[in-house]
Formats: structure tokens, sequence, C-alpha cells
């Protein structure tokens, strides 16, 4: 067997050191590796530059320096683990690169530009509708020299994929993320020729995200589905202290609000009284609607990885939030505070504020007493308000998820738009059943045995369905502890040091060399292994209600207030 791996962002190590085991230990496994790399022929514009803050403007010299540095990096991993292969831009020539010129030479209707059977013009949207938070798929003339080089990047890609794959001929092609512009022309021209294609990228374990790794057919959206499926096999299947324990390390993160990847402010330290501050009333039920950002949606949409549409019930989510706005005037037994989600506004990650943002400023204007609005400015985290809410209502945030793991009812009105298993919530497809399970969620409350089935389904999406790769990369994104540590991450922090401290420090082979190399060998969808029974209910038991300890004191300390949910998960 042959696995052709593109990979042509060695700038960005932590990404491409973790591809670079995975490789070396499919190759353990006696699978032909061949490993194609950039070699400046993305250099107008591509993700190494955007993750260093390059963008399309900048100097010559700042893209050229990233290019230098990308390609230390390609040579260090092409001598290190002795990959055989060679630079994409070796296979185009000048008469592919007029016919590049001529296909962006000017302004086109970007989401019907096909090539060669590939839509390429939607690949290329990917990354620009999230960097920009746009809501549309087309491209204003005035942006068009901006996004040109995205397309252009993105056709030149296919062209030397549609050659390398016909001059190869592997069985398997693997990305580092399927869902990059250019890494999707690979896996559009293997679909095109049979080839089963694979995706990679870091686990979602936020405790130790770059030492696990997702390995999976087509996409991380389709790995999800994968997963989904298989969650008939496990819904029922107990687990181990361990396995809950690295829930709770996860949830713990969030909590805190420290990474890149935890969108909420982080848990105030101080227990907050969300019910005074928004003036609910003490005899009125607390929900809370979690909003979705809408451009990552939107980029997915455009590449035929969402569905056109979020909900025939609710189209669009001013839709939702005016429906629910309407039902509560009616209801003032009940208070709404809607949350919109802080990747609508300038974060920590992206300092743009989306399309929809405006969108949503104006539809808020005029509101029923008993709904308020919480915004990004507020500073206030989604945990603060699950402390004092009896029910969330939610888009397809993941939040959702990490409710019911709370056990808190949520009610979903979209199904096919999750991320988790719809069962994990109530669900409602028309008006008569969502606000009706709205009512039952209220009724029923909090519930021991929904965490229990949200805490089944986190161990499979971060444990079991991932490979561990602790062994050979220790990098971690948390805070230095100490002095001594600050120093060590000081000096692997200095040029080329980190790089050649992790090809030193490298194992012989990967623990789960085996397990990956089965998986491809075999074409499994994931690495989910099949169900084995290994602890009984009771044992699950005892330990999610240590794990109810810990979540409870990090959300509210020793002693939170009566019936609040740091209350519920001690007393559990």
């Amino acid at each position: 067997m042959r696995a052709l791996f593109f990979a042509p962002h060695a700038g960005i190590w932590v990404h491409a050191f973790p591809e670079a085991l995975i490789a070396d230990a499919l190759g353990d496994s006696g699978i032909d590796i061949v490993y194609v790399t950039c070699g400046g022929a993305l250099s107008s514009l591509c993700i190494t530059m955007a993750s260093r803050g390059v963008a399309i403007d900048s100097p010559v010299a700042a893209k050229q320096a990233v290019c230098r540095e990308c390609m230390r990096n390609r040579d260090l991993l092409r001598a290190d683990f002795d990959f055989k292969g060679y630079d994409f831009e070796s296979v185009l020539t000048p008469v592919d690169e007029r016919r590049i010129e001529e296909l962006t030479a000017r302004p086109r209707t970007v989401a019907t530009f096909d090539l060669d059977g590939v839509a390429v013009g939607r690949a290329a949207l990917y990354e620009y509708l999230i960097s920009k938070k746009k809501s549309q798929l087309e491209i204003p003339d005035e942006e068009w020299p901006e996004f040109r080089p995205r397309l252009a990047n993105t056709v030149r890609s296919l062209l030397a994929a549609q050659k390398i794959l016909d001059l190869e001929r592997p069985d398997r092609v693997l990305t580092y993320n399927s869902l990059y512009s250019v890494n999707a022309m690979w896996r559009a021209a293997a679909d095109q020729r049979g080839i089963a294609s694979y995706f990679l990228h870091a686990g979602s374990n936020l405790r130790n995200r770059l030492q696990t790794m997702m390995l999976g057919r087509d996409s991380s959206l389709r790995w999800y589905a994968h997963l989904i499926e298989a969650w008939r096999d496990y819904r029922d299947l107990p687990c181990s202290a361990g396995e809950l324990a690295a829930v709770t390390d996860h949830f713990e993160q969030l909590l805190r609000g420290t990474s890149v990847f935890a969108y909420s402010a982080a848990k105030a330290s101080e227990a907050q009284d969300v019910r005074a501050r928004f003036d609910v009333r003490p005899e009125q039920k607390l929900v809370v609607a979690a909003m979705s950002s809408y451009d990552e949606y939107v980029a997915a949409r455009a590449i035929g990885e969402m569905p056109a549409s979020p909900s025939e019930l609710f189209p669009t989510q001013i839709e939702w939030v005016r429906a629910l706005s309407e039902h509560f005037a009616k209801r003032p037994d009940l208070f709404l505070i809607i949350r919109v989600h802080p990747r609508e506004f300038p974060n920590k990650r992206e300092g743009t504020k989306s399309e929809h943002a405006y969108q949503l400023e104006r539809a808020f204007q005029a509101l029923p007493s008993n709904v308020r609005v919480n915004w990004p400015a507020d500073k206030l985290s989604i945990y603060d308000l699950a402390e004092h809410a009896d029910a969330f209502l939610n888009a397809w945030s993941t939040a959702g998820r990490e409710m019911a793991l709370l056990g808190l009812p949520v009610v979903a009105y979209c199904p096919e738009m999750l991320l988790y298993p719809a069962e994990l919530n109530y669900v409602g497809t028309t008006r008569e059943t969502y606000f009706a399970a709205i009512d039952k969620a209220l009724r029923d409350g909090w519930s021991f045995e929904r965490a229990r089935r949200a805490f089944r389904w986190s161990v499979l999406e971060l444990s079991r369905g991932i490979a561990n790769i602790d062994d050979g990369f220790d990098l971690t994104e948390h805070p230095a502890s100490s002095v001594f540590e600050r120093a060590v991450r000081g000096v692997l922090a200095l040029p080329g040091v980190r790089q050649r401290y992790d090809l030193w420090r490298r194992p012989h082979r990967l623990r789960e060399a085996h397990r990956l190399g089965e998986a491809m060998i075999c074409g499994e969808p994931t690495l989910v292994p099949p169900p084995v029974r290994t602890v009984d209910e009771a044992t699950e038991t005892a330990a999610l209600r240590a794990q109810f300890v810990r979540l409870g004191r990090a959300l509210a300390g020793d002693a939170p207030k009566p019936n609040t949910l740091g209350w519920r998960l001690l007393r559990s």
C-alpha cells in the first residue's frame, strides 16, 4: 500500500511534526510513504503566513522569511524521517502558470467557478469567509485583489494534485485539515480517482490537544458524523474513572478560558449574581439561548460540508430569536437571556467583527421586558450563566454538549447541525414540538443520567476516537508553572531548537503505530475501536460522582449558593 501525504505547511511545526510522526508510524506498518511539500509554490499567501500575521499586502521580505522557515522545517523532517517525495511546484509548467493567470485575472462569480469538475471557487472561499467573518458567498470586485491569490493557489494546488496523483497512484491521500482550500484540492482529486482521502487534526481535549491526533476519512466534520454513527454501540457502555477524569480535565480548561479555542470568558473567581444583574425576578425560571457564530457555518456550507439552511423551522438565528422573544413575551413566569456567540465580535483569536454581528445589533433594538441580551462586551462567562440557568436553548453550538455534560436540560431545533448526538438534548423541529420541548426541559430540570450520557459521548470524542501521540510529542499550550519551566520554554523557543529537540526525543516507533497502520490499511473511517466493556455501571456511577465534585468546585468553590449548578453537582 502507498500513502501520499500532502504537507505544504511545514512552517507550522505543531501541525507538521505530529503529521510526520503519523506518516512515520504508517511507514512502520509497511505502508510506502510519499511526502509532497510546497517548495514556495504558495508564496503569494498561505496558511503558514496567516498564522504568523502575514497578509496579502505584507512586504515580500516578510513572506520570504516565512517561506525560508517553512523550507528549513521541511528539510529537517525529510532528512530525519527519511521521507521520499518532492515539492509540488516541480510538476507545474509555464503552461500551467499561464492557465492560472488567465483563470484568475479578473473578478468572476466564485460560487460557480468549477475547474475540471472541482468546485475550486467555493473551496478557495473557506479560509477567506472565516477570516473576514462573512455571511455571503460572493466576493465584491473591490475585494478581488485580496482574494485572487487564494483562488490562484487553490487552482495551483488542484493542477499539481492531478499530476502527482496520476504519477504516484497512491492508495491513500492524507492532509492536515482537509478543509483548508489547498488541501481540499487533493481530497477532491483523490475522490475523482477513487482514492480514499484522510484528514489529520489535533485532538479536541484542551488539556492535551497537541499530544493527541484525529485521523479519519474525508474531513473533521465527516469525522463527527462517523462518530455519531458509532455512538449507537457506545451509548450504553460504562466508562472508566480515567476516561471520565480526562473529560473533566478538558472542562476545567474551558472554565479557565485561556485557550484560543475557548471563546467564552473565563469563569469568574467570585460568584456572579446573574439573576440580579439581568433583573430576573425570584419566581421566574431562567432560560439561556446560546447562539452560534455564522462564519464557520457559512464557510462549511460553501464547500458542501453543511446543509444549505440550518433548519426549516428557523432558517436563520435571527428568526429563531424573534420567535423566542414572541413566545417569552407571553410567559411572564420565564426569563430569557440571549447569549451572542463571542466569535461574532473581535476576540483573543480574531480581530474582526462579523457581518452577522451588525445584523444582530439591529435586530435586538426592542425586546420584551423578560428578554435580555448577553453581549460579548459584558465579559460574562457562559459558565456563570450556567450556574443559575434552569435550561439552555441551543442553535448548533458545542455549548449544547457542554451544558448536557453538566446535567442541564438543553433544547435544540436543528439536530442535523449538531456535532454530537441529538439525543443528549431535547429536540423540537416544529413550533409546536419545539416550545413543548422547552416546557418539558424546564419540568425535568437537572439530571444525573443526562450528564452520564454526555460524559460517555465526550469519552468517545476526546479519548476513544483519537490517537495518543504523547510519547512522540510533549509540547503543551498551558502557561509555565515554575521559573525553571519558563526558562526551558525560553530555550526551546530559540530558532530551530524546538525542532531539533522534538526530532531528538521522538521514539523509534510510536506506541500507537499498529493501531494507526491497521486503520489505514483496512480503510476505517475513524480510529474508534470495537466497544469493549471494562467496568460496570456502579463503578462508573462512583467515578462520575467524583468528577461532579471536581466540576462543582471548579464552578463554585466549596460553598456554593443553594440551588445553583455547583450546589447540585456537589450534592449529586
